[in-house]
């Protein structure tokens, strides 16, 4: 799954990022947005990952008893993802004040973050978790860390890293001699700390969880982490509504994960199902906000 993740979502896609980029610096949103038309039009016709597209579309619509996908959803799903990377940039160049967001169950997170208690945050690449910049923008003493692997030789992380270079400061890469010691030492200044925890990496830990009427295998790294560091666990989803509205939803997962010696991968899988079956929730809500275009259930479907 991890090398079928990594070079489908790089494939192609260099092009349609620089250009949407491009469009936006230049003309604006607006015009960007109507940019976005024959672009997309382009890859639903061109692009190898849209057989990926259309098993995750029946299946979600499966799953919510829905007519099956055709044509016209397929190309919904591919315009709700180019999108998100033009909000992107302004997420990332700070202009959340373009936007309409409305937040639900805030306090989750703020409520640690004004006792001054470092917190995890998990999230997805189910919308757009960039949105969430606009809390720490308007709530000054929230700062934002994100706990991700070195991708940076994607095409889309080196261009938003042109865009906005203080990106590699708000990361820390896992893997790298000193993360753990860094991420100790943001939990212990009360910094959150944000995870995606819907893609396995290689050599990565993993349960099997049931999601969108299957199994699949999530990771258990961002709970092992969540443990370490004795932090609370929230999730958090960022999802597009149309024009420039996003609705960001938090979910507590729990006040601190405990993992009994005996009972370790029973627990780990237990709170990996119940942030699967939040996913599972808003991924039907809003069908379109999902981007993984990989083939997310292979493992067991060849098996």
């Amino acid at each position: 799954m991890t090398k079928n993740w990594k070079k489908t979502q790089d494939r192609g896609n260099p092009w349609l990022i620089d250009l949407i980029i491009w469009i936006i610096i230049n003309l604006g949103r607006t015009v960007g947005r109507l940019f976005l038309f024959p672009i997309v039009l382009y890859f639903v016709l061109n692009s190898s990952t849209k057989k990926y597209s259309k098993r995750y579309l029946q299946r979600n619509f499966k799953t919510a008893k829905k007519n099956s996908p055709g044509v016209l959803q397929l190309y919904k799903h591919y315009y709700s993802f180019a999108n998100m990377l033009l909000d992107r940039v302004f997420f990332l160049t700070g202009k959340t004040h373009k936007f309409n967001i409305k937040l639900h169950n805030e306090y989750l997170l703020t409520d640690y973050v004004k006792q001054g208690k470092g917190t995890v945050l998990l999230g997805s690449h189910l919308g757009n978790f960039d949105a969430l910049r606009a809390l720490a923008n308007e709530t000054d003493n929230i700062k934002i860390r994100a706990l991700m692997y070195n991708n940076d030789k994607q095409s889309i992380n080196r261009a938003f890293e042109k865009l906005n270079p203080q990106l590699k400061n708000d990361v820390i890469h896992i893997g790298s001699p000193d993360a753990m010691l860094r991420v100790q030492e943001d939990i212990e200044a009360g910094y959150v700390i944000g995870m995606l925890a819907d893609r396995v990496e290689q050599d990565d830990r993993t349960t099997r969880c049931h999601f969108l009427g299957d199994t699949v295998k999530l990771p258990t790294g961002p709970l092992i982490v969540a443990y370490l560091l004795k932090a609370p666990v929230i999730l958090c989803f960022a999802l597009h509504r149309g024009g420039n509205q996003y609705d960001v939803y938090f979910h507590k997962l729990c006040d601190q994960v405990d993992l009994p010696r005996k009972e370790r991968d029973l627990k780990l899988q237990q709170l990996m199902q119940e942030y699967a079956n939040v996913l599972e929730q808003h991924a039907i809500e809003s069908p379109y906000n999902w981007y993984n275009f990989y083939d997310f259930w292979q493992d067991f479907e060849s098996a």
